[in-house]
């Protein structure tokens, strides 16, 4: 079975481990298509095609890179489908983008048709101009299966028309639990000590946090990693509510050294708010977390509830005292840590590793690959 998978995502290379864990599957053939030059913040990323990962890599030049539901490919795609000859084409963009668009034209041109798998991670039910709801109208219709990056994005599919038996909930991306542990014994501070990983924005409700962490008592301190518009600010709130010296602010760090950071946290809170068009969609900080052996807690907000399941806490979204009472439980409580550290382990393991998503990820593809075996395409209206 030949998969071409369409990816901006995968222009950033720590987001493949799915792809390098699928190629060991031997009735696999998978390619993978990126952006050439992919923005990403302030950063730009550019892709060399090639074969090194054990896989075909190709790289396409795209009109208006950096924007994720705006981009198209001006070369690259129709090659990558000519040189793959993919039975199923899997394009991890969102089904009304202008990518979406681009392949629905291109599909009827090839005999046999490619199957299409589709993956979404949008979970807010936007208001779409009248020509993005066509797009996605046509594809959802078109897909012989639907990937959802979480049960909110399902819902929202549903409200869209999509047939629940063709969504299947699996997560984007995984993680190596292998680099992602807790430290070893004695490894961790007796100091108590709350993380925060992510962007300085305002719906990342950090200054929550902040003031959650005014009542803490005893020995403790606090690590919020990352940068932001909003950091300056930050740190200024910490210094009025005096308790600069008990926060670190690091800045931005490389992803490798997260899993260190991690090791030194006991408790990682996600405090995100929901804003006018984005709520947490998932949260991948924290199931690396939970892989690190940290206990997660985070707020309402979009698909959190559901990657913290019953391995951590959740509060309400803006409700600083919540998350207090729930930080002055975990501090007062070492053995209640130790056993939600033991079991989100366990649960970020056996639920979220790079293998166990790869292996959700092939049965879709099988599902695809048995349609077309039958005939049993789809017309679009």
């Amino acid at each position: 079975m030949r998969v071409l998978m369409v990816s901006h995502a995968c222009a950033e290379p720590i987001n493949r481990g799915k792809l390098k864990a699928l190629t060991r599957r031997p009735s696999l053939e998978i390619s993978l298509l990126v952006p050439r030059l992919w923005k990403e913040g302030a950063r730009t990323l550019v892709t060399d095609p090639g074969d090194g990962e054990g896989f075909p890599l190709y790289a396409g030049a795209v009109l208006f890179p950096g924007r994720v539901t705006g981009h198209v490919y001006r070369s690259g795609l129709m090659q990558a489908i000519k040189s793959v000859r993919p039975d199923i084409i899997h394009l991890e963009e969102e089904p009304w983008s202008l990518a979406a668009a681009q392949l629905l034209v291109l599909l009827p041109w090839y005999r046999p048709r490619p199957k299409l798998v589709l993956f979404s991670f949008e979970n807010m039910d936007l208001e779409l101009p009248f020509f993005r709801r066509r797009i996605e109208r046509k594809s959802i219709a078109v897909a012989e299966e639907i990937i959802a990056g979480g049960e909110t994005v399902r819902d929202r599919l549903l409200l869209r028309g999509a047939s629940p038996g063709r969504i299947t909930v699996i997560p984007q991306f995984g993680l190596d639990a292998d680099l992602f542990h807790p430290p070893g014994e004695g490894g961790r501070s007796e100091e108590f000590t709350v993380g925060f990983i992510g962007r300085h924005v305002h719906e990342k409700g950090i200054d929550v946090l902040i003031r959650a962490l005014v009542d803490l008592k005893g020995n403790w301190k606090a690590i919020l990693v990352g940068d932001g518009p909003r950091r300056a600010e930050m740190e200024a709130l910490a210094r009025s509510l005096n308790l600069s010296g008990r926060i670190e602010f690091p800045g931005w760090v490389d992803h490798f050294e997260i899993p260190g950071l991690l090791r030194k946290m006991n408790v990682l809170v996600l405090p995100t708010r929901s804003v006018e068009r984005w709520k947490e969609q998932f949260g991948h900080v924290l199931i690396e977390a939970m892989s690190s052996g940290v206990v997660p807690v985070g707020s309402t907000s979009g698909e959190i509830p559901n990657v913290i399941g019953k391995e951590g806490f959740v509060f309400p979204e803006n409700d600083s005292l919540s998350l207090a009472n729930i930080l002055a439980e975990l501090q007062e409580n070492p053995e209640l840590r130790r056993r939600i550290s033991i079991s989100a382990r366990e649960r970020a393991r056996t639920e979220f590793g790079w293998e166990v998503i790869a292996e959700r990820t092939h049965a879709v593809y099988e599902r695809a690959f048995a349609a077309k075996s039958a005939g049993a395409g789809r017309a679009a209206p």
